[in-house]
């Protein structure tokens, strides 16, 4: 799995488990009509979970049927969120980015800048996969202002986000935004954007030639991805640690964690990657 995609999945997984109700015993009492919303919310993420889309769009779609009989305009905007990335993963860019304006385009119901955020940093991330960074800079900007003084979930996201915008064109930007990044990830708990924060440092250091640097975050990041389960993640780790020790002069160390990265990307059948790890074996010999 390319680098980027990862990094994107993780976010749009957080996204969608990070949106879930259920369960916390200091939750009101909910009425009829909010516990079925529930309830078709708790199926839509057991259905994207399994894979299956197709019954996670449908379940999301009562939800948000639901959520718009009651005027519940936070349960619009999470539904909305969750829809748009079900149709990334179905490969209808165009629906997913429609399911965003319905939060972003004013419509009379008053969405916090929360989710507005929440939606315009979708929006960034989706225009990063396809390569337009203008409009992901945009965008990325746009979440940032509404992020302003609301104590936004998503902002340890965005400068993770902005970060990667900035890594091979100045490594010394991409340290500065996954750095603060990092902090911002920590004191929420996000365990997955923190492990993605460290691997951006990393990666900005190894491209600045700060190879000790860069080995110590990619170790970093790689316990905190095997403390997720985090496979394709962990095999970026570990290709991450071959490199840094390699830079060093250090090829017996840098064959070693090369090897390990093919076999996590052999376990998940990931044949380019696979290739990649075999290509920095032969040349951390040379």
């Amino acid at each position: 799995m390319p680098r980027l995609r990862v990094f994107l999945f993780s976010a749009a997984v957080s996204l969608l488990l990070s949106s879930c109700f259920g369960g916390s015993p200091d939750l009101p009492v909910l009425t009829e009509q909010q516990a079925a919303a529930v309830q078709w919310n708790n199926q839509g993420h057991a259905a994207f979970k399994d894979g299956d889309y197709a019954q996670a769009l449908a379940a999301y779609r009562k939800a948000l049927e639901i959520n718009r009989s009651t005027e519940d305009v936070d349960g619009i905007a999470m539904e909305l969120v969750n829809i748009s990335t079900v149709y990334d993963r179905l490969g209808d860019r165009t629906s997913s980015l429609n399911a965003l304006d319905q939060i972003l385009v004013p419509s009379g119901i008053p969405i916090t800048p929360t989710r507005k955020a929440e939606a315009a940093y979708r929006k960034a991330v989706y225009f990063l996969e396809d390569g337009d960074d203008a409009q992901a800079s945009a965008w990325s900007d746009k979440a940032l202002v509404l992020c302003q003084n609301t104590g936004c979930p998503v902002e340890g996201r965005l400068f993770n986000l902005k970060a990667r915008m900035a890594l091979g064109k100045n490594p010394a930007a991409a340290i500065t935004h996954a750095h603060h990044a990092l902090v911002l990830n920590r004191s929420t708990g996000d365990k997955i954007e923190e492990a993605n924060s460290l691997r951006l440092i990393a990666d900005a250091s190894l491209q600045s030639k700060d190879f000790a640097t860069a080995q110590q975050f990619f170790d970093d990041a790689l316990r905190l991805d095997k403390e997720a389960g985090s496979a394709a993640k962990i095999a970026l780790d570990l290709m991450g640690l071959g490199r840094s020790l390699a830079r060093q002069g250090r090829s017996v160390e840098a064959q070693e964690y090369f090897r390990r990265a093919y076999s996590v990307f052999e376990s998940i059948n990931d044949v380019r990657n696979m290739r990649a790890a075999e290509d920095m074996m032969k040349e951390s010999v040379k």
